[in-house]
C-alpha cells in the first residue's frame, strides 16, 4: 500500500516538473516571439527569426507564419503602388503644392519649383511665405474655408496659368493646382486674330453687295430675274449679319477682362428691348409682354441689352405665328433672373449642353430660313461671362422654351 501512494506521489512529482518545464520552454520561446514581432513591427527583420516551437505551439507557429507572408505581400504592393504615386508626382507637367490642415505646405513636385521659383524649403510653411504667388495662396484659402474648388487665372511671367485648389479631407487640407496653358493662350490668340482679320476683309465686299442687290432691287426686273436678286439680297444679309457676330464675339474674347457694370433698373433696358423686336414680333402675330417688379442689378447696359435682345429675337424668330413671349423679371436669393418664356416647339434637352456653343443648330434647315447665324447664343454666354453672370436654359419638346439670365445684385 505504501510502495503504491509513493509511486502515485513519485508520478504526480514527475508530472508536475515535466509541465513546469515546458511552462518555461513554452514561455521563452513566446518571449523569443514577441522580441522577433517587435523587429518585424519596426521594419527591423523582414520574417519572424524564432526557432522550432514546442509541440503544442506548432500551430500558432503556422499560422503566424501565414500571416507574416501574407503581411509581407501587401506591403510590397503598397510599396510598389506608393512608387508609382510618389512617380506620377514627380514627372506630372502641373505643378502641385499640398497644404496640410493648419495651413502649412506638406509637398511641392518638382512641376511646381519650374512654374513658380520657389523660395527655399517651403515644408512646414504657409504657401504665400516660400512660393511668390497670391493667387496660390487665395484658392488654397477659399477651398480650405469653403470646402469647394476654386480657381484663379494669372499671368505669371511669360506665362499663362491657372492655379486651382481642390479641398482634401473635407476642407480641412487643400491640393493646389497649377496649369501652364500659355500654348493654349498662343493658339486661342492666334485663331480670333484670324478670325477677325478675315471677317474685317469680308465685311467691306459684303457691304458692297448689298448695296449693288438693293439698288437692283429697286430696279425694274425681268420676271425671271427677280427671284435672283431677292436671294442675293437675302443671302447677302445673313452673311454681313454672320460676319458682324463674328467679330463682336472677337471683340468680347479679345477683353482679357471682365466688363465694366455698374447698379442698374432693369426695366427702362427690358423696354428698350421689346421695342427693338416689336415690329417684327407684329408681323408675325406674337404677344409681347414684360412681367415682374422694376428690379436693379449689376449689368454694363450694352451688353445686357444685346444678350437680352439675341434671346428675344430667338423667341420671335423661332416661335409659330401668334405666339406669346414674355420677359420675366425676379429677385432671387442670390441676385436677379430675367427669364425669356415663349410657347415655341421647345427644344430636346439631348440638346441643351451644346446649345451655347459657336455655330450649334438645333434644326440647321430651319435656322437657316429664318436667317439664324449661330453666334446668337454664343454672344449670350461670352457677354454673360464678361459681365460675371450666368445663362440657363429649360426646354422640352411641345413645352416652349425659357431662358434665363441670372445677374448679381
Amino acid at each position: 500500500m505504501n510502495f503504491a501512494l509513493g509511486a502515485v506521489v513519485l508520478c504526480l512529482a514527475g508530472t508536475l516538473a515535466w509541465s513546469t518545464w515546458q511552462r518555461h520552454l513554452a514561455r521563452q520561446w513566446l518571449d523569443r516571439l514577441a522580441h522577433s514581432v517587435r523587429r518585424y513591427a519596426r521594419g527591423e527583420d523582414r520574417r519572424l527569426a524564432v526557432d522550432v516551437p514546442p509541440p503544442d505551439l506548432v500551430p500558432l507557429s503556422l499560422a503566424l507564419d501565414d500571416l507574416v507572408k501574407a503581411l509581407g505581400e501587401e506591403a510590397s504592393g503598397m510599396r510598389s503602388e506608393l512608387r508609382l504615386e510618389q512617380e506620377m508626382v514627380r514627372q506630372t507637367p502641373n505643378g502641385l503644392v499640398l497644404v496640410d490642415a493648419e495651413g502649412r505646405v506638406r509637398m511641392v513636385n518638382p512641376a511646381a519649383r519650374v512654374l513658380l521659383p520657389v523660395r527655399g524649403d517651403p515644408t512646414g510653411r504657409p504657401p504665400i511665405d516660400t512660393i511668390p504667388l497670391s493667387e496660390l495662396q487665395d484658392v488654397i484659402d477659399e477651398c480650405r474655408e469653403k470646402n469647394v474648388i476654386a480657381e484663379r487665372s494669372v499671368v505669371y511671367g511669360p506665362r499663362d496659368l491657372v492655379v486651382r485648389g481642390l479641398p482634401l479631407d473635407g476642407g480641412r487640407a487643400a491640393l493646389g493646382v497649377v496649369l501652364d496653358i500659355t500654348t493654349v493662350r498662343a493658339a486661342e490668340r492666334a485663331r480670333r486674330d484670324f478670325v477677325s482679320n478675315v471677317s474685317h476683309e469680308l465685311r467691306t465686299p459684303i457691304t458692297s453687295i448689298v448695296g449693288f442687290a438693293e439698288a437692283l432691287g429697286d430696279e425694274p426686273l425681268p420676271d425671271s430675274s427677280k427671284p435672283m436678286v431677292d436671294a442675293i439680297l437675302r443671302n447677302a444679309r445673313r452673311l454681313h449679319a454672320l460676319v458682324d457676330d463674328v467679330l463682336h464675339l472677337s471683340r468680347i474674347e479679345s477683353r482679357g477682362e471682365d466688363l465694366a457694370c455698374d447698379t442698374q433698373a432693369l426695366r427702362p433696358l427690358v423696354d428698350e428691348v421689346m421695342e427693338r423686336v416689336r415690329p417684327r414680333a407684329e408681323s408675325l402675330r406674337h404677344a409681347l409682354a414684360v412681367e415682374g417688379p422694376d428690379v436693379e442689378a449689376s449689368v454694363n447696359a450694352d451688353a445686357f441689352v444685346h444678350a437680352l435682345n439675341n434671346l428675344v429675337d430667338n423667341a420671335v424668330k423661332y416661335t409659330p405665328e401668334g405666339g406669346h413671349i414674355t420677359v420675366r423679371l425676379s429677385a432671387v436669393n442670390n441676385g436677379v433672373e430675367v427669364s425669356v418664356v415663349d410657347d415655341g416647339p421647345g427644344i430636346d434637352p439631348v440638346h441643351h449642353p451644346r446649345l451655347f456653343e459657336r455655330f450649334y443648330r438645333v434644326d440647321p434647315g430651319r435656322s437657316r430660313d429664318v436667317g439664324g447665324t449661330g453666334l446668337g447664343l454664343a454672344l449670350v454666354k461670352h457677354l454673360c461671362h464678361a459681365m460675371r453672370a450666368e445663362v440657363g436654359v429649360r426646354s422640352a419638346p411641345g413645352e416652349g422654351s425659357t431662358f434665363t439670365l441670372r445677374l448679381r445684385p
